[in-house]
Formats: structure tokens, C-alpha cells, sequence
């Protein structure tokens, strides 16, 4: 077992401090707690907004069993889910994308320009106007 970092053990805290707002029966969270909390997220590399939205979705679902107290476990569980949700949209979003090769030589280089928006217009004093990208990489 590492030793939680600094970062994890706030995580843990935030995450604690959410469940006492939601949970009026929850236990008073403290340090050793929130030590031993992160240890658990640790296991699971989850990140802090998965484990916080993990608390929300915890506490939203009306079908759940309140007769126990919430341990890391549940929290974990639902942060996984979201993780999961979220990696499954990005993959699907991404295989729906042509490959770079794919797109025209135009389109390739409005991509790669740092100046332009992704259609290829620039702000300049407040008048929208063709970035001349692609006539300068050709």
C-alpha cells in the first residue's frame, strides 16, 4: 500500500465533506479518515471530479439502499461508471472522426494553425476574417 498523496488526501476530503452535506446521519469525516478514503481511491486512479459526481449520482439514485452507512466502496463504484461513461463517449466521438490523412490539405492546415478558430476565421478588431493559413503551407 503508498502512502495517499497531499492531492488525494484533499480529494478525499472534499469527497467526505460532500457526503456529510448530503447525509445527515454520515460520520463526522476527519484527517485519519480522509487518509484512509484516499488510500481506497488510490487503488482505482480515479480522478477528483469522477469521485465527487460519483457522491451526487450516489445520493440521486432514489433506488438505492439507505440503511447502511456510504463507504469508499460506493463512492468507487459510481465514479467508475461515470469514468467509464465518459471514456465510451470520447471513443465513439473520436472513431466518428476521419482520420488526419483523411481530410483535405485545407482542412489539415486550418487544424494545425494556432491563429484561426476550427473554421478558419480570425477576430481581428472585432471583424471576422479568413485566416490565410492555407495559402502560407502550401
Amino acid at each position: 500500500m503508498t502512502t495517499p498523496t497531499r492531492a488525494e488526501i484533499e480529494t478525499a476530503s472534499l469527497v467526505l465533506a460532500k457526503i456529510a452535506t448530503a447525509d445527515q446521519w454520515a460520520a463526522k469525516p476527519d484527517a485519519a479518515m480522509a487518509i484512509t478514503w484516499a488510500e481506497c481511491f488510490a487503488v482505482h486512479g480515479l480522478q477528483r471530479d469522477d469521485l465527487l459526481a460519483g457522491v451526487v449520482r450516489l445520493y440521486a439514485d432514489d433506488k438505492r439502499d439507505r440503511s447502511g452507512r456510504t463507504l469508499p466502496a460506493d463512492v468507487i463504484a459510481q465514479a467508475r461508471k461515470l469514468r467509464q461513461d465518459r471514456q465510451e463517449r470520447e471513443k465513439a466521438r473520436l472513431e466518428g472522426l476521419p482520420s488526419v490523412r483523411e481530410l483535405s490539405p485545407e482542412r489539415r492546415a486550418i487544424l494545425a494553425c494556432d491563429r484561426c478558430d476550427p473554421n478558419g476565421w480570425l477576430d481581428i478588431a472585432e471583424t471576422a476574417v479568413k485566416c490565410t493559413h492555407g495559402r502560407e503551407l502550401e
